[in-house]
């Protein structure tokens, strides 16, 4: 399986966050180019929100280049599926390997514009997953950050200003939330 079908496997309306989304999501997967490689100015990119249920907290970064506080993610590679591409930029960021199982899903699919006269990109399709760990074995790479550090949702939300980064953030306190109730 290569890049544009495990994309158009994940394309679904039940996790995009509104039906816009989910239309140019389904464009989009028929289009392929889905690589930075292949599509400079519209291309697909994954979010993983590291999260430890039991402490009922998410680990975020201060990305050094972005200069805001969100989940570790990037762009994925051409020739990569999105898991392969999930647990590459895992390793990367956060020094882990083999992460994800290839049952792993996504929970939700957003579009983010880039807004930086500098780089060609004005268009990310961010697929988001969730990835459980208690961060033992994390070895962040401080080139790529300026702070990392485990936070409640609420603190996460204090510190987050991305649009697609707080919807993340309440879909895993909505599901917290929900899980309290049913204990």
């Amino acid at each position: 399986m290569g890049t544009q079908e495990s994309f158009k496997k994940v394309v679904d309306r039940v996790i995009c966050d509104n039906q816009e989304t989910y239309e140019k999501y389904v464009r989009r997967s028929e289009e392929g180019a889905l690589t930075r490689d292949e599509n400079a100015q519209s291309h697909i990119c994954v979010y993983f929100l590291p999260i430890d249920s039991e402490s009922r907290k998410v680990f975020m970064i201060l990305h050094k280049k972005a200069g805001m506080w969100l989940s570790p993610g990037g762009h994925v590679d051409a020739g990569e599926t999105l898991l392969q591409a999930l647990n590459r930029e895992m390793g990367e960021e956060l020094g882990t390997k083999n992460a994800s199982s290839v049952d792993q899903k996504p929970f939700l699919l957003t579009m983010t514009p880039i807004d930086n006269i500098v780089q060609p990109c004005k268009l990310h399709f961010d697929v988001w997953f969730a990835v459980h760990t208690d961060g033992k074995d994390f070895a962040v790479d401080p080139t790529e950050f300026l702070d990392a550090k485990w936070l409640s949702i609420a603190e996460a939300m204090e510190r987050v200003v991305d649009p697609a980064n707080l919807r993340a953030l309440r879909i895993i306190g909505q599901s917290w939330s929900e899980q309290s109730e049913k204990d």
